[in-house]
């Protein structure tokens, strides 16, 4: 094993050459793969004998996780699913960039464990970029108190746009059909209701949708908190609702975040990002309460392809 800044590296020095013996391998060393994660909030493993989207299902399988589902999320990204628990990791196109977030920290549920799994790896680009938020919190209660004070006081709500038919050139392009498990206006807005979010119907029958208001920070244990929420993507990602201006995230209070204090945040974020690249079959174990991940744009004839499972 060999350490980075906070990614835990593993290699297949134990010679695994088959699913059933990686298998095996991860049944003996789960406690031991738990702990480095709690410590290290990444782990990648490398050179195990997983190729396939069924491979993989069953490498996290091993596990004995609960399953985490695309379908049951409110997740608005567009994704495919290649097993009940495998899915791609985002449909946006290639110069698409995807910022750094919590895997659905911008809805009430949300998973634990992120797994990636590179079945191809793109020519050029395509890196994840990972930036541990216990780290980043820490950054910022040294650069400005106050501002996550006001974060832990007030939480944030997000708006955002769910079209009508799926949008592949978003990254949070899912239908509102999809995204809440709907076929109908009136089963959506019971859904909506019933999670306390409001919502404005607007043209072509897309839908502006806004949160109840969420937690900015999360808990970890020992004393230890996480900046736990999409501020960034939102805020450099997402498109404003056009009719009003709705900033895509705002506090808690409905008080706008300043563009001051978006930069603070990314250029913090950015010190300590560290931007992974992949090679085919890596697999990549992410605390989601703790690290935060994107997607850098990628090029090349080879096609890009992770996949992801959700697990709690």
């Amino acid at each position: 094993m060999t350490n980075q800044p906070f990614l835990q590296e593993v290699e297949n020095d134990s010679g695994l050459n088959n699913l059933k013996s990686t298998q095996d391998w991860l049944k003996e060393n789960k406690i031991f793969i738990e702990l480095k994660l709690e410590e290290h909030g990444a782990i990648i493993f490398k050179d195990l004998p997983v190729k396939t989207a069924e491979d993989f299902d069953q490498f996290v399988s091993t596990f004995n996780y609960d399953t985490f589902t695309y379908e049951e999320s409110l997740s608005n990204a567009v994704r495919i699913n290649k097993t009940d628990k495998v899915f791609t990791a985002n449909e946006a196109p290639r110069e698409v960039e995807i910022f750094l977030h919590h895997e659905m920290a911008q809805t009430p549920t949300y998973p634990k464990n992120i797994f990636f799994f590179c079945k191809s790896a793109s020519e050029t680009g395509g890196e994840t970029p990972l930036c541990r938020s216990d780290q980043l919190y820490e950054a910022l209660l040294k650069a400005d108190k106050a501002l996550v004070e006001s974060f832990e006081k007030f939480g944030v709500i997000y708006n955002s746009i769910m079209s009508s038919v799926d949008e592949l050139i978003s990254g949070q392009g899912r239908s509102w059909q999809k995204t809440l498990g709907v076929s109908s206006k009136n089963d959506a807005e019971a859904k909506l209701s019933k999670l306390g979010y409001s919502w404005n119907w607007i043209e072509d029958d897309n839908l502006s949708v806004t949160t109840n208001t969420l937690q900015a920070t999360k808990e970890l244990g020992n004393g230890q908190k996480s900046f736990f929420n999409q501020v960034i993507a939102a805020s450099l990602g997402w498109k404003k609702n056009s009719e009003n201006q709705i900033a895509p995230v705002r506090f808690g209070n409905g008080e706008e975040i300043k563009e001051s204090y978006i930069e603070l945040i990314s250029e913090l974020a950015q010190s300590l990002t560290l931007l992974r690249s992949w090679q085919d079959r890596d697999i990549l174990l992410i605390d989601n309460y703790r690290v935060m991940h994107g997607r850098k744009p990628f090029s090349g004839n080879k096609n890009r392809e992770v996949l992801v499972s959700l697990t709690n």
